[in-house]
């Protein structure tokens, strides 16, 4: 049997081992999804174990960055983003892939949203807000901030190019898009409060689970048009499939799965 997985900590809150194991089944797969809640100490074991037992894995928080020193070989636009969540085994040979890069293109394509000409705020500087800043920056024409708690962090500094404290956010930006876990089920909070928020702008969250986070129902109280996580999620798990897989899966039929699951 094939084996896949998905790395991080928590992965309670993740839908994939539901969706990717009902795909398996459905398509004479024979192969398993596993969700491993794993300890920083523990991934040079997993790692060993993966380049013998499994296809590839998924890595999500907070091990996105960590994961590459542990790699063979790593795709330039992982490379670019300096996050890898999606790893391909090549015979023993650890290959890293960002399949989150396509998956917030897709979104943004399958939900009409053009940011070119736009000034667009992204909230947070972590692996998801890297991975935002590179799409946008190597796809579009646009103004980008990166919203911050530390000014100062060189790391953060030789990335982005605008860097903008919380407390000095004005409601000016086009776009505004949520890469901070703030949000995430079980908690309701909002990384901004609605004084932040253009009337009538777009707001993007990452977040999948509530469909609906606080941040975007603020954002709908100012008339602005929303995105949740979950196409960003669907385009990074048809991605998955079919580097792992060669599996080609519609996406009607991936985000009923989604929609199960979340019901549940």
């Amino acid at each position: 049997m094939n084996a896949s997985a998905l790395i991080g900590k928590p992965v309670t809150h993740s839908a994939g081992q539901y969706i990717y194991n009902k795909i398996f089944k459905k398509n004479n797969i024979n192969s398993i999804y596993l969700s491993i809640d794993l300890d920083m100490e523990n991934i040079p074991v997993f790692i060993r174990f993966a380049r013998e037992n499994l296809l590839g894995f998924n890595v999500t928080a907070p091990y996105k960055e960590v994961i590459l020193k542990y790699l063979d070989v790593i795709d330039d636009t992982a490379s670019g983003i300096g996050a890898v969540n999606l790893v391909k085994n090549c015979s023993g040979k650890l290959y890293g892939y960002n399949a989150d890069y396509n998956g917030f293109l897709f979104s943004l394509k399958h939900n009409k949203v053009d940011p070119n000409g736009k000034k667009i705020l992204i909230l947070g500087t972590g692996g998801t807000a890297r991975m935002v800043y590179y799409a946008l920056k190597s796809n579009y024409k646009c103004t980008v901030f990166n919203a911050t708690r530390n000014l100062e962090n060189k790391k953060n500094k030789n990335f982005f190019d605008n860097l903008i404290a919380y407390d000095e956010l004005m409601p000016e930006y086009d776009i505004i898009i949520n890469c901070t876990p703030v949000g995430t089920f079980p908690d309701i909070k909002s990384p901004i409060d609605g004084s932040k928020i253009m009337h009538k702008s777009t707001a993007i969250d990452m977040i999948y689970n509530p469909q609906k986070t606080k941040f975007l129902a603020l954002a709908e109280n100012k008339g602005c048009s929303t995105v949740n996580g979950v196409d960003l999620f669907i385009g990074q798990g048809l991605e998955t499939l079919k580097k792992l897989y060669n599996l080609s899966i519609d996406y009607q039929e991936f985000k009923l799965l989604f929609n199960e699951k979340i019901i549940k």
